[in-house]
Order: structure tokens, then C-alpha cells, then sequence
């Protein structure tokens, strides 16, 4: 069978809630200069506030466009035969490993990831426990849906592969 034959079972990437406390940071980073021109004018200084506005709405721009990009250029996969993440735009980072080595699916959330309705999916795989090893999906958009289709699609997988076996 080739590698385009494989199933995927799941794809996506982190959600943008994930990314809350990121995009909040840098909003308020992004707003000092405004605050600079509001102060300076509230001590009695009389400064245009043309080259606060574009500082600051430079730094929102860069700020969305960076949270976006860091987003998008994460990906997560799972397919009938493989768990795969792939992040970076210059320079690339590809994990993967195949599904017969999956031991354990974790599902973690925080109470904040709770309400925000994301979590982390960790896939604990077999033989090492080096960092190149970690496969986790983190800030995953209902990640209980994410195992479930795992255990399902598995489940039958297994069924199926154990059928076959019995056949033969």
C-alpha cells in the first residue's frame, strides 16, 4: 500500500483561543506607544500623535499577523498508520511516529482550557522518552472529540486487523 492510500483520521491545528494569552500580551505591548502620546499631552506637552498612532497600529498588525502565521504553521495529523506534527515557516520541525507504537492517549486541560472548550492530546509512544518523542497536540479545539475518533477508528482497525488474522 502506498502512502497516499493512508486514512486520515484527524487533522487541524492549534485553536486561536490557544493563543489568548499570546494575542493579549502583545495587544498591551502594542498599545504603549498611545499611552506614551497620552501621557506626554496629559504632562502639557503638545506632540502630534500621528507617529503614536502608526507605532502602535504597526505593532497590532505584527502582532496578528505573527499570532496567525505561529498558528497556521502548526500541523497535527493522524492517519491510519501515523501521528504527525509538523511546525515552522523558515526552518521546519516534522515529528512522527506510527500508530503500532502508541501506548497511551492523555487528555489534559487546565480550568481555563476547560471554558475556553481546547486541551493538549498527548500520544505517550514506546521505547524513548527523549524530547523529539513528545507528541503533543497542544491547544486542540475539543480534544475529547479528537480521542474519541482515535478509539474509534483504532477500535475498528484493530477488530479488523484481528479478523483478517483469523482468516489467514
Amino acid at each position: 500500500m502506498s502512502a497516499e492510500a493512508e486514512i486520515t483520521v484527524w487533522q487541524g491545528h492549534p485553536s486561536w483561543r490557544s493563543m489568548l494569552l499570546f494575542y493579549v500580551k502583545w495587544t498591551l505591548l502594542s498599545l504603549i506607544p498611545v499611552a506614551i502620546w497620552v501621557g506626554l499631552n496629559a504632562g502639557g506637552q503638545d506632540i502630534s500623535a500621528t507617529w503614536f498612532a502608526v507605532a502602535t497600529g504597526v505593532a497590532l498588525v505584527l502582532t496578528y499577523v505573527v499570532g496567525w502565521i505561529r498558528r497556521q504553521t502548526t500541523r497535527y495529523l493522524v492517519t491510519d498508520r501515523r501521528i504527525h506534527i509538523r511546525t515552522g515557516i523558515m526552518s521546519r520541525n516534522e515529528r512522527t511516529t506510527h500508530v503500532d507504537r502508541v501506548q497511551n492517549v492523555n487528555l489534559s486541560q487546565s480550568i481555563i482550557q476547560r471554558v475556553l472548550g481546547i486541551g493538549d492530546v498527548d500520544w505517550d509512544t514506546a521505547g524513548t522518552d527523549a524530547s523529539d518523542a513528545d507528541f503533543t497536540f497542544r491547544g486542540v479545539d475539543d480534544p475529547s472529540a479528537l480521542v474519541r475518533a482515535a478509539d474509534r477508528y483504532y477500535g475498528v482497525a484493530a477488530v479488523q486487523e484481528t479478523a483478517q488474522r483469523d482468516v489467514q
